[in-house]
């Protein structure tokens, strides 16, 4: 994963979820491409992950860009299944992991709808988790989970501790953190530890621009960060806002493009 001490650049992505008006994916990677991002995030489903895959890296070999980070929503569906049905979802979610390796990634974002008053949903997701942590071993790869539907990052972060591998991590949404009604700044400096990636974004009712992202950055900074950021714009303006997106970040210091500062990668 990439470290941001003095001197050292952060790596940012963006999914391809992020454009979501009508470009192609084609336009999309072409759009990551001209913005110079470091990495693309992709999304990934156990139904049709092989033909997703084989899309995703045509497409990344065409524009010279790297897929470090997968998505696989429907790890948060765990607990609501019949637990007959459990074990063979899990599989899959599994195999649908190791497909996201192939492709080249290093971390597996796994959402998470964790309640307190229901100890027995964490109890599902961390068996799911261990399951995925076992099948991926061998690749040293990070299993991440990230804080959804209002669930609390601490309450997150309370799950991959008990999971307790070097390799679970948190994949921390500050976006998500609002919706949550938790304080990005505050809970990211508690979780920093934890964070794997960061995914930046606005709230509910605040935009990017409006997000504390000075705050965060001095988090990121002053506390060594190992991991890097990636973007989630949702907007039907597409191109044009992840665009000003990524000006947004540069205006305030949370990235700079790789001809404007160096990168290193740790192993």
């Amino acid at each position: 994963m990439p470290t941001t001490p003095e001197g050292l650049r952060m790596l940012l992505g963006a999914g391809t979820d992020t454009i979501t008006d009508d470009y192609t994916l084609e336009q999309k990677f072409a759009e990551f491409r001209r913005l110079n991002l470091d990495f693309v995030e992709v999304p990934l489903r156990s139904t049709d992950a092989t033909a997703q895959a084989e899309t995703f890296r045509t497409l990344a070999a065409a524009h010279g860009l790297p897929i470090a980070s997968a998505v696989i929503a429907e790890f948060v569906r765990l607990p609501d299944m019949p637990e007959a049905e459990r074990a063979d979802a899990v599989r899959r979610i599994a195999d649908t992991a190791l497909t996201a390796v192939d492709l080249g990634c290093d971390l597996v974002l796994i959402p998470v709808r964790v309640k307190p008053e229901e100890p027995e949903r964490a109890e599902s997701y961390a068996e799911g988790y261990a399951e995925l942590l076992t099948a991926t071993k061998q690749h040293g790869t990070v299993i991440a989970a990230e804080f959804v539907g209002g669930a609390r990052p601490a309450d997150a972060a309370n799950l991959v501790r008990v999971v307790d591998d070097p390799r679970a991590r948190l994949f921390f949404d500050v976006g998500n953190c609002l919706y949550a009604g938790a304080d990005p700044v505050s809970d990211l400096r508690t979780l920093l530890p934890l964070v794997a990636q960061v995914h930046l974004k606005g709230g509910p009712d605040t935009p990017l621009a409006a997000m504390p992202l000075r705050e965060l950055h001095e988090v990121v900074r002053s506390g060594g960060f190992q991991g890097r950021c990636a973007l989630e714009i949702e907007s039907p303006k597409g191109r044009q806002s992840l665009r000003d997106a990524v000006s947004v970040l540069r205006m305030y210091g949370l990235w700079t493009p790789a001809h404007e500062g160096n990168t290193t990668h740790a192993g």
